[in-house]
């Protein structure tokens, strides 16, 4: 019984040779790694892209906040020096 549409569910398609492309790439570019566990099933592999995504879009805000403290912050200490010459 598990074995009538093997053919139907393991036929590379575009869209499953296009997701799994997409997934290599999106982990690549992240430098996230391929680690021990990865997806075994297209469901998972969506799952994962939209995680890396949201991952990555997290990680810029934040550390554009902190680079925007610690900018604010040299501009207060210069101008703190400009005031004690």
């Amino acid at each position: 019984e598990l074995e009538l549409n093997i053919k139907e569910i393991t036929e590379n398609t575009p869209w499953k040779l296009y997701l799994s492309s997409l997934y290599f790439t999106i982990y690549t570019i992240t430098s996230v790694g391929y680690g021990d566990i990865g997806p075994k099933n297209y469901t998972e592999t969506c799952v994962a892209i939209f995680m890396i995504i949201i991952s990555g879009i997290s990680w810029a805000i934040l550390l554009g906040q902190v680079c925007g403290v610690v900018a604010s912050l040299s501009e207060e200490e210069s101008e703190f020096r400009a005031t004690m010459d």
